[in-house]
């Protein structure tokens, strides 16, 4: 299989755009449907940790311990 040809704090801030907000669930299955279907969910926190760093993203956790990212404006 071929690797992926955008890296993956691209893909993740495009899919926010376009979507607006998402739960982490969502975000990996989007991943995998966008060819990352190697990459796990801590390396997915590590990028959202540097989006929300540059105040591209805000993410938050619910009651069950999951994150909810939203897109900042």
């Amino acid at each position: 299989m071929s690797k992926p040809s955008f890296p993956l704090h691209y893909v993740i801030y495009q899919y926010l755009k376009m979507k607006k907000e998402s739960s982490i669930k969502d975000l990996m299955q989007a991943l995998k449907a966008f060819g990352y279907e190697n990459v796990d969910e801590s390396e997915v926190l590590k990028v959202l940790m540097r989006l929300e760093l540059n105040g591209l993203v805000a993410v938050s956790t619910d009651r069950k311990y999951k994150y909810y990212i939203r897109l900042r404006q």
